[in-house]
């Protein structure tokens, strides 16, 4: 397939046709071909084809300098470079922020103790200590979900077992796992065990916070996969969405007490280094829909 059957291949009405076109244009295409890759992304619908215009915009940009403007021009820079950028300045701050500031706060933590004594345990200095410590906890997620995938093959259906017998061991009643058993993927198992005990942890809480007893299948968590990636899927039969779904993501935006807020930036994180989409929508029938996506 040459460059220009390739391009002419975006707009083809085969799937197929189109995912060989997108593939193609990764080692084919040019600087100038961006703009119409973009636009053939905007309006593709088939997840494949979609993850395969994302891969080649990434490689095509990975080779092109970034344009700097002229006069009062502002640059415009893509979407996929601004990921890629976010991603290493993410992994890079919150390595900075561990490297330097989480030793003196275990030394602030020790003082705190040989000086309080027997009062500790109940002083507000030991509570706001703590709520540090599980802001650098989540700061530690980031900055792994941040990095580079290792791929490797193990079972998602094993994980997602001693996820819900070790994360949410007072649930187990009412959380139905339905999917295939064995289920053996390649994938990086610490982004994936990150992405899906988020989701479970966060269920299990919305059906908690409703008041009432919980019901078998109250939460309900499938797995499958599709021609290029694989799929996760949390229903809970909780509380619901509070708020617009988009703001749930950004980090340090919770609702729930002893939670950092970061939950969610760290699974989105985990997925985007995964080449994937996640997505947290209301249920039909009440509660919630979590949906992590990623590319094979």
């Amino acid at each position: 397939m040459t460059r220009d059957e390739a391009l002419d291949g975006l707009s083809a009405t085969s799937a197929h046709s189109r995912g060989q076109a997108a593939r193609a244009l990764a080692n084919l295409g040019k600087a100038g071909d961006l703009a119409r890759i973009r636009k053939a992304l905007k309006t593709e619908t088939v997840a494949y084809v979609h993850y395969a215009l994302q891969d080649t915009i990434k490689r095509l940009t990975r080779r092109v300098e970034p344009q700097v403007a002229n006069g009062d021009e502002t640059a415009a820079v893509p979407e996929e470079v601004r990921q890629q950028i976010y991603g290493q300045a993410v992994e890079w701050v919150t390595g900075f922020l561990l490297h330097e500031i989480a030793s003196p706060i275990g030394l602030a933590r020790l003082s705190g103790k040989l000086e309080l004594g027997n009062e500790w345990e109940g002083s507000a200095t030991r509570r706001h200590l703590e709520t540090v410590h599980r802001i650098f906890d989540a700061i530690e997620m980031l900055k792994s979900a941040a990095g580079v995938a290792r791929p490797q093959e193990f079972d998602l259906a094993a994980m997602i077992d001693e996820l819900i017998e070790t994360e949410t061991p007072q649930a187990m009643p009412w959380i139905s796992a339905i999917g295939q058993k064995p289920f053996l993927i390649k994938g990086d198992p610490a982004l994936i065990r990150m992405v899906i005990g988020n989701g479970l942890r966060n269920a299990v809480e919305a059906v908690e916070a409703v008041g009432t007893e919980p019901q078998p299948h109250s939460v309900t968590i499938n797995w499958g996969e599709a021609d290029v990636d694989y799929w996760v899927s949390v229903l809970d039969r909780g509380t619901g969405i509070v708020g617009p779904t988009e703001t749930a993501f950004e980090v340090g935006n919770s609702t729930k007490k002893n939670h950092s807020g970061f939950g969610l930036a760290i699974a989105r994180q985990a997925v985007e280094t995964m080449i994937g989409v996640l997505t947290l929508e209301p249920a039909r029938d009440g509660g919630a829909v979590y949906l992590a996506r990623w590319q094979k």
